[in-house]
C-alpha cells in the first residue's frame, strides 16, 4: 500500500501543485478565497491560510466572542462564502455565524428551531437561502432566506406556481444563476409520517418568475462521499466512479477514477474554480493540498445518458419506436415484393423473360398473347384473325 501511495505522489509532481498542510488532527473546513488567492483551513481554533501566489503558509488565531460557549465545533458547520464575507450556518436552521477579523460572533436573532435538517444551503443575488429541510415528522417545501437587516430568517414569497414539489430533505442541488435545480433526497410517506422514501423527481425554480417546474424522474443515485459544484453542474465523487449531473442538458455523465479520486476515504474537501479543482487529500503520509488540473482529476468517460426522463423523453422514444418499426416493415415488403417480382414471368416486347432466362416469340405470338392477357374470355375468331395468314 506504501508503495501504491508513493507511486502516486510521484506522478503528481508531474502535473499538480502540492502543498504540505502538516498536523490536520483538528481539521474541520476549507474555503477558496480567489480575491485573494488564499485557500484556507479551519482547524479546531485557528486558520491556516495558504497563499497560492507563492504558496506561503501562515496560521492565525480563531477567537471566540464572548457571548458563545465554549466545546461546541463552529467551524465545523455548513460554510457558506457570499462576497468577501465567510458564513457558518447551523444545519437544523436558525444560527447563523461569521467571522469579524480573527474573532467568531453569532450574527442572527434567531433560535435553533430544528425544522430544516438536511436543507440545501445557497447564495443567491448576496443572500443566503435555504429549501426544504426536515423536523418534527414534517418536510419543508419552501425557501427561507437570511434577512441581513432584520438579523432574522424570513419565508421567501410570492411562489408564482399552481403547482409546488412536495416536502423535500438532503436533496441534492444546482444553483445557476437564476434557477434552482433540487432533485433525490428524502420524502414522507402522507399516510405514515415516520416513514421515509427515496425521492425521484426533478425540479427547477426560476427566481425571476418564482416558478416550479417539473422536468421529470431519475433513476436511483449512488450514495455519495462528496458533491461538488462543477460548471453549472454537480460533480459526485462515489465508491467506484465519478458522476456529472447537468440538469440544463439533462445528461449524466459517468468517468472513471483518476489516482486522486480513487482515494474517496482521504478526501476531505474539493473546490473547483477557474479550471482547477483544489483537493484537500488525507493519507498515511501526511495531509495535502492539491491544485489538479481538470485532465488530470477526472479519468475516462465511461458512459453518457439522459438524467432525467418525462412525457416528451416517451414521446419521442414512441417515435423513435414506431419510425423503426415503420422503416422494418417498409423494408419486408420491399424484400417480398422483390421476391415475388423475380418469380413471376415478364412480359417483353418480343418475347418473355424467367429469372435469367429469355425467350423469344414472333410479332404473332405475341398479339395473341396480349390478347389472351387482356380479356377474360377469347374467341377463336379474334385469334384466327391474328394467324390467318
Amino acid at each position: 500500500m506504501r508503495l501504491l501511495f508513493l507511486l502516486v505522489f510521484i506522478s503528481l509532481n508531474a502535473f499538480s501543485q502540492k502543498i504540505e498542510l502538516g498536523d490536520m488532527t483538528h481539521y474541520q473546513n476549507s474555503s477558496l478565497d480567489l480575491l485573494r488567492q488564499e485557500f484556507n483551513v479551519y482547524l479546531d481554533n485557528k486558520i491556516l491560510t495558504i497563499d497560492l501566489y507563492n504558496f506561503e503558509k501562515r496560521i492565525k488565531p480563531v477567537i471566540l466572542d464572548k457571548s458563545l460557549p465554549a466545546g461546541p465545533k463552529y467551524l465545523s458547520l455548513q460554510l457558506l462564502q457570499v462576497q468577501n464575507s465567510i458564513y457558518f450556518i447551523h444545519g437544523s436552521g436558525g444560527l447563523v455565524y461569521t467571522l469579524a477579523n480573527d474573532t467568531l460572533i453569532r450574527i442572527d436573532n434567531s433560535f435553533d428551531h430544528g425544522m430544516q435538517y438536511g436543507s440545501p444551503v445557497f447564495e443567491h443575488e448576496g443572500t443566503i437561502f435555504k429549501y426544504g429541510g426536515y423536523g418534527f415528522w414534517s418536510m419543508r417545501d419552501f425557501f427561507t432566506y437570511y434577512d441581513k437587516k432584520q438579523h432574522e430568517w424570513e419565508v421567501f414569497h410570492p411562489i408564482a406556481s399552481n403547482i409546488i414539489p412536495q416536502g423535500i430533505g438532503f436533496p441534492y442541488f444546482i444553483k445557476n444563476q437564476e434557477h434552482f435545480h433540487v432533485f433525490g433526497g428524502t420524502v414522507l410517506n402522507p399516510d405514515n409520517r415516520r416513514e421515509q422514501f427515496n425521492n425521484n423527481e426533478v425540479w427547477t425554480f426560476d427566481f425571476n418568475k418564482t416558478t416550479w417546474r417539473f422536468l421529470g424522474k431519475h433513476k436511483e443515485i449512488k450514495e455519495s462521499s462528496k458533491m461538488i459544484p462543477y460548471r453549472n453542474k454537480l460533480l459526485l465523487i462515489q465508491k467506484n466512479q465519478m458522476a456529472v449531473i447537468d440538469i440544463e442538458e439533462n445528461t449524466k455523465t459517468i468517468y472513471r477514477h483518476s489516482p486522486i479520486t480513487s482515494q474517496t476515504n482521504g478526501i476531505r474537501h474539493v473546490t473547483y474554480a477557474n479550471g482547477k479543482f483544489y483537493v484537500v487529500l488525507f493519507n498515511t503520509t501526511g495531509a495535502y493540498l492539491l491544485i489538479l488540473e481538470e485532465t488530470d482529476f477526472f479519468g475516462e468517460i465511461v458512459e453518457q445518458a439522459p438524467f432525467y426522463k418525462n412525457q416528451a423523453y416517451w414521446l419521442k422514444q414512441g417515435s423513435l419506436y414506431l419510425l423503426v418499426m415503420a422503416l422494418i416493415i417498409f423494408t419486408f415488403w420491399l424484400i417480398k415484393k422483390n421476391f415475388i417480382s423475380r418469380n413471376k414471368i415478364k412480359l417483353l416486347d418480343n418475347g418473355l423473360r424467367y429469372h435469367l432466362k429469355f425467350t423469344e416469340f414472333d410479332p404473332e405470338s405475341m398479339a395473341i398473347i396480349r390478347l389472351l392477357l387482356s380479356e377474360k374470355e377469347v374467341s377463336s375468331s379474334q385469334i384466327l384473325r391474328i394467324v390467318e395468314k
